[in-house]
């Protein structure tokens, strides 16, 4: 916008002075004419008017000049302002340029990233910043943005700490239409996540006890006696709709007690802070439940509020004064049994069905109601695959009165019912009908074929299995197991896995960190070094996953592990070639280059020092015309050495080639205790080295300098220490010297 308008004001100025030119350039014809006749007094006219005409249109333009100029500071203020909100923006706002990289981030965005400098985040790939499992997704959206479209997304950043992230792609478009860049915005949206998923997860918790419980669960407000919410089994029982129900209030579901006795009784809870007791409840059609009523008070945001859980005891209490054994039996098993049941009198009329049976065969609430024999049947028949089949078995066993059955029943859904039926009889063997029991067996049987499967998997998978009880006692491995560690099955049977501990793998930090992954996510992935029957120590890939209970409770460890020695062998053997001096085995310029961006991102955080030395030997050459080259080798190995020992545990050694070594000192508080490690550096170099039948002695020269601000680099660095230590080499030699950027 500040581009445009600074275009607008030079071509108004480039107009004005076009036009004072044309004017100019009429009024000299007209002055200069000798004689005025009319062609000329025609042309005298019109330039005269044509200036007028000139000045009224300079006028104008000038006019739009201040205007132009009024709109362009408006701009720049309006720039200052949108540049101040996106600088102090709480959210992440970065640009990225069309090879997908960070171009710029405001503070908001590197504190995310744990950064101070926009500098540091400039070309880092914008990808690289995404886990892996999202990578693919939002790099699609990547390419949607680059072709024009805005998208609204979410991902999980890359890093052990995966903070979940809101993002947004805004293209940004040049004055052609074409995408020049992108605007992202993103905020940190992990802790709301988990507060999320705890608040649902907390929610459905209770909602399913609440509307599951079997025993209803009313909450009344103390001071109004009204309803202010029942589960389900509390409407079920009283016979009211969810809406009928929160327009009552407790005095209207009351049997016995009034008014002014709730009252009371309200008074006396809230002092207990509950009681638990026997009551009797009205049902909307009139009839009367006995009921057992455990009640509490709670103090819910400030309100207090009574809960009241109770459950029908009217069938219980009738069956203590019933006299035959017959009722009793058939009205416990319908309470308590897990089996859809059915009952029937010694002619197969319904005495009475349970919820479950209900609940099974989906039976319509009219027939629920209305209890006839024929249509429940029927109702049976309608779902079952064979229904003439059952309908004969159903007519023989009401032949064959003391005959038990049991048989499974395929149904046109896919569902398979197991089908138990008994005659109900007294203690003196009389008949009083028959009971049927009936149970859903569908996940039983697909549970014992998808067993079947998981043993086929577990007996023949080329990866060890390996399954733990809760305390980490093996309890079964397969034969994979035995194949990679040489341990039997009965072997480790009832032993913990720490007897394959090898002793060579991570520390105890390493084996905390995997048990608070499978404590908090239930699941761990990683590589640990075990330790076969024969002793050989190996390393493998293992991953475990937790098995819990409903309750949430671990009840197995589930290990899955590989034998990966030869990867971990194969990468050794290829580190080394790349990494390190292939004489003397210690780190190669290659490696070196990799410890210089290490250390120096090191001192940037840590503010401390860090030294980098470039160490040349002094008779190098003398030792090798000497006594050979092979005599200078045993020299450069046993130099080395004597470096390693001499260094600490944090810096790095290196061997550029030839007699030309590097070191790097770490965290350093200062220039003395850099020198105080030098001047033992050089004198360990300077004792005597034995090799064959020849003593030979060298001397060293060291060149210092030393990372002072971001902007340096490991070139740079290792130049300036590389200048230093010729000075040494022209000065006198054995002896170190710290790089001066003024005189070096």
């Amino acid at each position: 916008m500040t581009d445009q308008a600074g275009m607008n004001e030079q071509a108004l100025h480039a107009e004005i002075a076009r036009l004072n030119k044309v004017v100019q350039a009429l009024i000299n014809r007209a002055e200069s004419s000798a004689n005025i006749d009319t062609s000329d007094f025609n042309l005298f006219q019109s330039t005269i008017t044509l200036e007028d005409l000139v000045r009224r249109r300079t006028d104008e333009l000038e006019a739009a000049l201040r205007e132009n100029e009024k709109i362009t500071r408006a701009l720049r203020e309006s720039e200052n302002h949108n540049r101040l909100l996106v600088e102090n923006s709480p959210m992440c706002i970065h640009e990225i340029d069309m090879a997908g990289r960070i171009v710029s981030m405001n503070t908001a965005g590197l504190c995310m990233l744990g950064l101070k400098e926009e500098c540091e985040i400039q070309g880092y790939l914008y990808l690289d910043s995404i886990s892996a499992a999202d990578r693919e997704r939002i790099g699609a959206l990547l390419t949607q943005a680059y072709a024009g479209e805005s998208s609204h997304f979410e991902f999980k950043a890359d890093g052990p700490l995966g903070n979940i992230y809101k993002s947004c792609f805004v293209p940004i478009k040049n004055k052609n239409g074409g995408v020049e860049k992108l605007m992202g915005i993103t905020e940190d949206i992990t802790e709301r996540k988990r507060l999320e998923q705890q608040l649902v997860e907390r929610e459905e918790l209770f909602r399913a006890i609440f509307e599951q419980a079997p025993s209803a669960i009313e909450l009344i407000d103390p001071e109004t006696l009204r309803f202010v919410e029942a589960n389900p089994a509390a409407c079920r029982m009283l016979g009211y709709t969810h809406e009928e129900f929160l327009q009552l209030r407790l005095v209207d579901t009351q049997a016995d007690l009034n008014e002014e006795t709730l009252v009371t009784a309200m008074r006396q809870m809230g002092e207990s802070g509950g009681m638990s007791f026997e009551n009797r409840h009205r049902c909307k059609n009139g009839s009367i439940l006995d009921v057992e009523i455990n009640s509490r008070m709670l103090d819910l945001s400030g309100k207090r509020l009574l809960v009241g859980v109770w459950r029908d005891i009217t069938e219980h209490k009738r069956a203590q004064e019933e006299i035959k054994l017959k009722n009793t039996i058939l009205q416990t098993q319908q309470e308590v049994s897990p089996d859809a049941i059915l009952v029937v009198d010694e002619n197969a009329h319904i005495i009475s069905y349970n919820q479950q049976f209900i609940d099974l065969w989906q039976l319509s609430p009219q027939l629920v109601s209305e209890r006839l024999d024929a249509p429940v049947l029927q109702s049976v028949l309608d779902q079952i695959a064979e229904p003439d089949v059952f309908l004969a078995r159903v007519q023989y066993l009401y032949e064959h009165r003391d005959d038990k059955s049991r048989e499974e029943i395929q149904l046109k859904d896919g569902r398979i019912i197991d089908r138990y039926s008994a005659p109900a009889t007294g203690a003196d063997g009389q008949y009083y009908g028959r009971v049927w029991y009936f149970r859903d067996i569908t996940e039983r049987k697909r549970a014992v074929e998808d067993l079947r499967i998981i043993a086929g998997v577990f007996d023949n998978s080329q990866e060890g299995i390996v399954i733990t009880d809760a305390n980490n006692v093996f309890l079964n491995v397969n034969p994979a197991f035995t194949q990679i560690t040489g341990y039997t099955r009965e072997e480790v049977i009832g032993k913990d896995p720490k007897m394959l501990s090898s002793g060579r793998q991570q520390d105890k930090t390493y084996y905390a960190k995997m048990w608070q992954a499978l404590k908090q996510k239930r699941a761990w992935r990683g590589e640990i070094w075990n330790r076969r029957k024969s002793g050989e120590v190996f390393a493998e890939l293992l991953s475990i996953a937790a098995i819990c209970d409903d309750d949430g409770r671990v009840r197995r460890y589930v290990g899955v592990f590989s034998d990966i020695s030869y990867l971990k062998a194969h990468e050794a053997e290829l580190s080394q070639v790349a990494y390190y001096d292939a004489l003397t085995g210690i780190p190669n310029r290659r490696l070196l280059a990799d410890r210089m961006v290490q250390s120096i991102a090191q001192a940037q955080r840590s503010g401390r020092m860090l030294f980098v030395c470039y160490l040349d030997l002094d008779g190098f050459k003398q030792v090798n015309d000497r006594c050979g080259h092979e005599a200078g080798d045993q020299l450069l190995v046993e130099v080395s050495r004597r470096l390693q020992e001499a260094l600490r545990a944090g810096d790095t050694l290196a061997r550029l080639g030839g007699d030309e070594f590097v070191v790097l000192f770490n965290d350093l508080a200062g220039e003395r205790e850099c020198g105080q490690i030098l001047d033992r550096i050089l004198e360990i170099i300077a004792l005597p080295i034995v090799i064959g039948s020849h003593e030979v002695t060298v001397s060293a020269s060291i060149g210092v300098s030393f990372h002072t601000s971001a902007n340096e680099d490991g070139d740079t660095l290792l130049r300036q220490a590389d200048q230093a230590m010729y000075v040494v080499k022209q000065t006198g030699k054995n002896r170190y010297h710290l790089y001066d950027a003024k005189h070096d």
